[in-house]
């Protein structure tokens, strides 16, 4: 879709097509749909983007909550948006051997027991092994400031992505 479609479309409209930019966050949505029109494409993302970065800390960490686990094998199959169904499958996700999914468990359960949030990666042109490298990377860090920080910098990458997907100019 064209930006000049987007910024002629209604209020609903806009906020059922992007409500799941920000992982079931409607708010960010209907926010940015009260600053259009959007110049561009680039103007678009930069207000999504900076709808975001105007929340507190706390928000975010509840948007970053809001964020399936990867390499969840029933969450794949039956319990995510259609945004991360899309980009977990890309990923190669849904054709984990079952040694594969209990090393995601196993790793998603150690990354929530450590830093009180789900491990958020951009997986777009990602693949399993660079996933799980990434996982085992980031379970290293004993400091969880700059994990919650690399997360929210995971979730912009995301969110990015997903805008870039949805306008095309």
């Amino acid at each position: 879709m064209k930006v000049n479609d987007v910024n002629v479309m209604s209020s609903d409209i806009f906020i059922s097509n992007f409500k799941n930019v920000f992982e079931n966050t409607p708010s960010i949505s209907v926010s940015a749909e009260k600053l259009r029109p959007f110049e561009n494409k680039n103007h678009m993302i930069k207000i999504f983007l900076n709808e975001f970065d105007n929340l507190t800390v706390n928000i975010k960490k509840n948007i970053i909550k809001n964020h399936p686990d990867l390499g969840n094998k029933f969450k794949i199959n039956n319990d995510l948006t259609e945004m991360s169904m899309n980009e977990q499958k890309n990923a190669g996700l849904e054709n984990c051997t079952e040694e594969e999914f209990f090393l995601f468990k196993k790793l998603n359960n150690e990354f929530k027991s450590k830093f009180d949030i789900p491990f958020i990666f951009a997986v777009k042109g990602k693949n399993k092994s660079i996933i799980i490298e990434e996982f085992k990377k980031r379970l290293q860090n004993d400091n969880i400031k700059k994990e919650v920080e690399e997360s929210i910098r995971q979730v912009k990458q995301i969110a990015d992505f997903r805008l870039n997907e949805i306008v095309d100019e």
